[in-house]
């Protein structure tokens, strides 16, 4: 984990974000981007919804009608983790299970993510023993642990509708 610095995209998929930095790319990411997105609304402006989530521009905001409009057709959940973290909160959406999302795909998915837990945490150790862990290994360390907090949660989930699937219940 040298000392480098992440670009603007590197540093959206390995950190958790501010509140501006998530709906900026949540939106950057979204099909279409903020003209799609005010164009579902209607009677947001495009440009100045790209003004109000540009990362340079101070005098427009976004407010919490956009961010109501963002999460709802972005459903990212780095904006989710972007309000909640701040706070010591975790938020969990199992609310959106795809067929894919089997036990047996989410366990698969969970032990890749263990093992790059495994390899970051040993470096970590490693970093904490010489006084010399650095910003971006904590913000990837967080980011991962969030992560796995998320697909144990939708294992549950899985798993609890694979049982009533099977029409199993044990009370």
């Amino acid at each position: 984990m040298g000392r480098f610095k992440f670009c603007s995209t590197e540093r959206a998929r390995r950190t958790l974000l501010t509140l501006p930095q998530a709906l900026h790319h949540a939106v950057r990411d979204y099909p279409g981007g903020a003209t799609a997105i005010a164009a579902v609304d209607g009677d947001t402006n495009p440009t100045t919804l790209n003004h109000k989530l540009s990362l340079t521009n101070t005098t427009h905001t976004p407010n919490i009608r956009d961010l109501e409009l963002i999460l709802d057709l972005t459903r990212d959940p780095r904006i989710v983790e972007a309000i909640l973290h701040p706070i010591g909160w975790v938020g969990v959406d199992v609310s959106d299970l795809r067929e894919t999302d089997t036990p047996r795909a989410l366990l698969t998915g969970i032990s890749e993510m263990l093992s790059r837990e495994s390899t970051l945490t040993l470096h970590l150790t490693k970093s904490l023993d010489d006084g010399d862990i650095d910003d971006d290994e904590l913000d990837e360390f967080e980011l991962m642990a969030e992560r796995l907090v998320h697909a144990v949660f939708r294992l549950g989930a899985a798993v609890r509708r694979a049982n009533r699937e099977q029409g199993v219940c044990h009370g």
